[in-house]
């Protein structure tokens, strides 16, 4: 079977290149599948973060700061039945 990457759309030589393959389950049901070179799926694992990543981040830093500055009490976990 002749694999593509799915990063480049190059062909996967599978005796001379590392690559990896991806499987989506559904349950037991395979949805999906892709086959990757090493370099590509590492590249694209490393990406830049998008605008709404990046907005996300600072909102998460923002919340765990509010959080660290609360009174010891307020941190406690508290369980109601």
């Amino acid at each position: 079977m002749k694999k593509i990457c799915k990063g480049c759309s190059g062909r996967i030589e599978e005796n001379k290149e590392k690559y990896v393959h991806i499987e989506d389950w559904n349950k037991k049901e395979l949805t999906n599948d892709s086959w990757w070179h090493l370099k590509c799926f590492i590249k694209s694992m490393n990406r830049d973060l998008t605008i709404l990543e990046k907005k996300a981040a600072s909102m998460l830093n923002k919340a765990d700061t509010i959080f660290n500055n609360l009174p010891d009490e307020f941190k406690e976990e508290a369980y109601v039945i």
